[in-house]
């Protein structure tokens, strides 16, 4: 299946079908719905049937992040969780019928260090126990799961590029489905709290964040001199919209993410690339264009929004916003400050295992005044898990990273990693682990991406 893409007929076709996919979202939803089990089979004979070659089973993980979105929007009648699950059964199983090679034994560590929180968890309800757990602990699984797929793993550049395309093609569905689902014309815009109607009536902070994603994939195409549809044209029609569509949600999340990743994947070519910066230097009128084309995406949905998307983005709120006069009411962070100092307090009382997994909740209310679910896994894992917790993320969100970074000399690997890490780090501060994206493009970081040249003479050796 994966070699599909390597036709651009065959790539057409597929746009062609996830384009229709985003217009059943409104008139069908139960089959964008079911497609996702479907697919998640074909994918898996895929991988058997192939031995895992081309590492497809990371690359549809990678499909399925952004599936899971759509499956959610179209209200499935499975499991929340089950984009997560899919993802760690995708890339498990093709650890277990790929070629044989090293196991990142560290990561095995970092699962231990998950298992303690188990039996700390406590409810009087079985059901609600089980979901408790199995909520929290699916993020930081998946997470784990990818890590042991892609950590090293080698890939030929050229496949590296045909084969991310599948992570690209749930994009056109999100856009088609937002378009018939909560069409420009039909959104009213009265104050600057993020806007679930143009998230299609889900939550803003998700949506944003996969579209976050989309507009990273293309931009990191075009830096590297390729595209990532069969047509320049479609690569900037789809940009223009992504980020309309993101822009749209007032959640800044996915934005600000993408463009983090962004500069910090360009940073790494600068520095890294004589060629880059060759290129930059030659590509300055197209540098300018590029800038004025984002102005442009934002004055048109500031326009949309009358005004209140640039309010949003000053840090403005609704009053202020309405009346003109300031307020000192103001928090950027939108109360996910107050959530992680009741975290902060947690992890004070219980600094050795935590509370276990989704006892936060309890307790933030106690601390915070409200039950309130976490918004920033950083802070739930301090919480939940104490200091094995930390360990967690100084040895497997700071240590390993930057040791893969400074051991890894190829300037493309390291761009990706980079892109690919920041991303995962900054929708885990906004948005925890709700989706499947940061574990499992953290994982996918650690690719390898080399020329068959450079492949073929470290065999010879």
């Amino acid at each position: 299946m994966i070699d599909i893409l390597d036709n651009k007929k065959g790539y057409i076709v597929l746009i062609l079908i996830h384009l229709w996919l985003g217009v059943m979202l409104k008139f069908a939803p139960i089959i964008v719905a079911l497609a996702y089990p479907v697919m998640l089979f074909l994918f898996l004979v895929d991988i058997l049937y192939h031995y895992d070659k081309g590492s497809r089973a990371g690359f549809y993980a990678l499909y399925m992040v952004g599936y899971e979105m759509i499956y959610r929007m179209a209200g499935a009648p499975f499991s929340w969780e089950l984009g997560k699950y899919s993802c760690i059964i995708l890339l498990v199983f093709g650890l277990f019928v790929g070629p044989r090679r090293g196991i990142p034994w560290i990561f095995l560590f970092l699962l231990g260090l998950l298992i303690p929180a188990i039996f700390l968890t406590e409810h009087p309800n079985p059901e609600r126990l089980n979901n408790m757990i199995m909520f929290n602990i699916s993020g930081p699984l998946s997470l784990v799961a990818a890590g042991l797929y892609f950590y090293k793993r080698i890939v030929i550049r050229e496949d590296y590029f045909r084969h991310l395309r599948w992570a690209f093609l749930p994009a056109f569905t999100i856009i088609a489905g937002l378009s018939v689902v909560a069409n420009v014309s039909t959104l009213v815009f009265t104050s600057v709290q993020s806007s679930s109607a143009a998230a299609g009536g889900f939550g803003p902070n998700q949506v944003s964040t996969m579209l976050g994603w989309f507009i990273l994939l293309v931009l990191l195409y075009r830096i590297n001199g390729d595209k990532i549809t069969p047509f320049n044209w479609l690569d900037w029609v789809m940009l223009f919209y992504l980020v309309l569509r993101a822009l749209l949600t007032f959640s800044r999340g996915g934005v600000m993410g993408s463009m983090l990743a962004l500069l910090g994947a360009v940073a790494v070519l600068f520095f890294s690339s004589h060629g880059f910066r060759r290129q930059l230097r030659k590509s300055l009128p197209y540098i300018v264009l590029s800038l004025a084309f984002f102005v442009g995406v934002f004055i048109v949905a500031n326009t949309i929004t009358n005004n209140f998307l640039l309010y949003r983005y000053q840090g403005l709120n609704t009053t202020e916003a309405l009346t003109g006069q300031k307020t000192g009411d103001k928090n950027i962070l939108t109360g996910r400050d107050e959530i992680m100092k009741a975290d902060f307090k947690i992890f004070l009382q219980y600094p050795g295992f935590g509370v276990g997994y989704g006892m936060g909740e309890q307790y933030r209310a106690r601390y915070y005044g409200q039950f309130a679910a976490a918004h920033t896994e950083f802070a739930r894992l301090m919480s939940e898990h104490g200091i094995l917790g930390i360990i967690f993320m100084l040895v497997g969100m700071i240590v390993l990273p930057l040791h893969f970074f400074f051991k890894e000399k190829d300037s493309l690997t390291r761009c990706f990693m980079v892109a690919f890490y920041l991303l995962s780090m900054f929708t885990m501060f906004h948005a925890a682990m709700r989706l499947a994206l940061p574990g499992v493009i953290f994982g996918a970081a650690f690719m390898r991406i080399m020329s068959l040249e450079k492949i073929n003479r470290g065999a010879s050796k």
